[in-house]
């Protein structure tokens, strides 16, 4: 009985995904799920997320890597289907991107407890340890709980994604298949993204004449910031990791296009951050990344009026542009803090929204902070914002010092590369919701996790 029910790893026949009977019971468990929400009318997602739930489980123990670029695959495509489906739980309302989080926090609390003895090799734990510390001591004030608790969910999911990353990539070959990952995962939102652009069906800025794409995300920022980190990473694939012509030629056609749908979202973070990464390669590096960033931008000046007027409004004090609203924003928040006695420990984890929905109202447009410094002022005073710089401080340190340490060539440079992406999503940080920006925060943490990873094997075979 015991040879029926268990495989040889003591692990119950029906989580073995290497056998028939694991299929058959998901199928069966799926089939009876779907079954019952049609019969008691409820949601279908709830048994579409279990059997997913159950599916990822399964497959940790064999397959790491699998589930973490299949997560990463699905994460980049769910944030457009919030205007056509929520699921609702009482009073709470949520979209599929944040049911989706829940999920890989019941995850990451798995791996914390199955790999406890691992954790504390890992370099992130301090810096997420502080954050997550911090969070959960906003809550006992919060004006929202229920809002920095999501918060705080969002942040968890970002740490076991690093985790899973670390555990997942064991060599250079897992490097390249996680960059797989990556770029399969810009696919979807590309496509979505060209097509905005060629029926003009994207988002309606009263500051740029031509429809601004978004892809499958909630904003061209979002769309353009992600973009961005693809940018990066299809070139360091070219230069570190791509062997054959043929991972070189796709590399590039990747980076030209993701170079291309980037400007069509008319972010002017995004521009300035791609035009300081090539600037920062010419400087310290690659003399050739000059060419590029000397006359495309003077050929898309000439040749596009959108282009050139969203350039030059950047320049302008214009009391109706986006720059001037960010300051005006800033101002009314901050001094509002003063005013409430709120400046040292702020208002609760993630409720910049509400207190600057509570100032302006919503006719300003969004309530959002873009800038994460103001934000964390707002969110925890002054002990948030000390929380969020010793956060960055320790993330540039754990990246400086494996890049000078590292014995391995490859690693290396993906430190340097990793370090120099986190500079610049930082200094956009400055004028955007870079935090808060799910998609970017994966893909740098998995990859960063992924690094880390790599190393940590290569460091136990030599010792």
């Amino acid at each position: 009985m015991a040879q029926v029910l268990t495989s040889q790893s003591s692990r119950p026949v029906f989580l073995d995904t290497a056998r028939p009977i694991f299929w058959f019971f998901l199928a069966g468990c799926l089939t009876g799920g779907l079954s019952l929400s049609i019969l008691f009318s409820f949601s279908p997602m709830i048994p579409l997320l279990l059997a997913a739930t159950f599916l990822a489980i399964s497959l940790l123990a064999r397959s790491p890597l699998l589930v973490l670029g299949t997560l990463i695959v699905v994460r980049m495509s769910l944030d457009y289907t919030a205007q056509f489906y929520t699921f609702s739980i009482g009073d709470i309302t949520l979209s599929l991107s944040q049911i989706f989080g829940i999920g890989v926090a019941l995850l990451g609390a798995l791996l914390v407890m199955r790999h406890y003895a691992v954790l504390t090799r890992f370099p992130l734990l301090f810096p997420f340890a502080l954050l997550l510390t911090w969070g959960t001591l906003t809550l006992s004030y919060s004006i929202s709980p229920a809002t920095s608790l999501q918060e705080l969910i969002r942040i968890f999911d970002l740490f076991s994604i690093g985790f899973l990353a670390f555990l997942a990539v064991k060599d250079t070959q897992d490097i390249k298949k996680l960059f797989g990952f990556f770029l399969l995962s810009s696919l979807l939102p590309i496509l979505f993204g060209i097509g905005q652009f060629i029926f003009h069906i994207g988002l309606i800025d009263p500051n740029v004449d031509t429809p601004r794409i978004f892809g499958t995300f909630s904003h061209p920022n979002v769309f353009s910031l992600y973009l961005f980190t693809i940018a990066v990473f299809a070139f360091s694939f070219f230069f570190f990791l791509a062997i054959s012509p043929k991972e070189k030629r796709l590399s590039l056609f990747l980076f030209t296009v993701v170079g291309i749908t980037l400007l069509l979202t008319f972010s002017r973070v995004a521009w300035i951050a791609l035009f300081l990464f090539f600037l920062a390669l010419g400087v310290f590096r690659y003399r050739l990344a000059l060419i590029p960033l000397i006359f495309v931008p003077m050929l898309l000046f000439s040749v596009s009026d959108t282009f050139q007027s969203r350039v030059l409004s950047s320049f302008a004090s214009d009391p109706d542009s986006s720059l001037v609203w960010r300051k005006n924003l800033w101002k009314d928040v901050t001094t509002q803090a003063f005013a409430d006695q709120r400046q040292f420990v702020g208002t609760g984890l993630d409720t910049f929204p509400l207190v600057s929905e509570s100032l302006r109202g919503i006719k300003l447009g969004s309530n959002e902070a873009h800038n994460d410094f103001v934000k964390f002022f707002i969110d925890g005073g002054f002990v948030g914002l000390v929380i969020l710089l010793i956060f960055l401080a320790s993330i540039t340190f754990i990246l400086a010092r494996h890049a000078r340490l590292t014995p391995d060539p490859i690693l290396k440079n993906l430190f340097w590369f990793l370090l120099l992406l986190f500079a610049l999503l930082e200094i956009s940080a400055l004028t955007d919701n870079v935090f808060k920006n799910t998609p970017v925060q994966w893909l740098f943490f998995a990859l960063l996790g992924a690094v880390l990873g790599r190393e940590f094997s290569l460091l136990k075979k030599i010792s």
